[in-house]
């Protein structure tokens, strides 16, 4: 990680490449301006794709969420760099991307301190996709070897002690079942890494489920019995 500091501002790195790296950089409207904003991914606040010269990229602003959003929609506490959000996920990431685990590769990140208060953002690398698995779980079809490698995926990360703070299929993303990962995890926000030994792993399994369960507006029990026994028989198996 290469740190580059002007004054209350920190930029993050992982490529001397880029040597004329500035604040620019984490703005809609430095791409637009260049014709390089290709669109957005609404979530809690919105994930901007952008064409660079090194490829595709995703710029994420921090938003809060939660009753916190009402004092202050993007403004964090600032105790010090290392316990900013985007400093922690950007070291997260490249933990992961060490790990050679299938998520998306951090690029640069910016902190700007202002008072008490800081702002930041995160470039990561886009990850080419056919939908996400809250995508899925609308349609009629639901392939089981699908869920399996799903679970397959989530048990390689948690065998890293790789912690998913909000793990719901909206943070999965499904490329083709032949690609070298057909599965990806994404948004390590707040994620961590943990002792593989505590409940933390079962409480991520029931996050995801609450999630299955409110997109579709089915059941684990009974509608999707059978898919989500796949995803846990092969979690269970991949896990080691």
């Amino acid at each position: 990680m290469h740190v580059i500091n002007n004054k209350n501002t920190w930029i993050l790195t992982t490529n001397n490449d880029f040597q004329d790296i500035d604040e620019q950089w984490f703005t809609q409207a430095y791409w637009m301006n260049q014709g390089r904003l290709l669109g957005a991914n609404s979530g809690r606040g919105s994930a901007w794709v952008i064409k660079s010269e090194w490829g595709k990229w995703v710029l994420r602003h921090y938003f809060r969420g939660g009753l916190y959003a009402k004092l202050s929609k993007d403004s964090y506490f600032w105790t010090s760099l290392k316990n900013t959000r985007a400093y922690k996920e950007f070291q997260l990431l490249q933990k992961i991307h060490q790990l050679q685990l299938p998520s998306a590769k951090p690029i640069a990140a910016l902190i700007r301190k202002s008072g008490l208060y800081y702002h930041n953002d995160l470039i990561m690398s886009h990850i080419k996709h056919q939908q996400t698995f809250a995508d899925l779980l609308m349609a009629n079809n639901q392939p089981i070897k699908t869920w399996q490698l799903i679970g397959k995926t989530i048990a390689q990360f948690h065998h890293h002690g790789i912690y998913h703070s909000d793990l719901n299929a909206h943070n999965i993303l499904l490329a083709k079942p032949t690609d070298e990962h057909p599965v990806y995890l994404i948004d390590f926000d707040k994620g961590a890494i943990k002792n593989i030994k505590k409940t933390w792993r079962q409480e991520n399994l029931n996050r995801l489920r609450r999630s299955i369960e409110k997109i579709s507006e089915r059941s684990c029990d009974s509608e999707f019995s059978i898919q989500w026994d796949g995803l846990l028989s092969s979690y269970q198996e991949h896990f080691s």
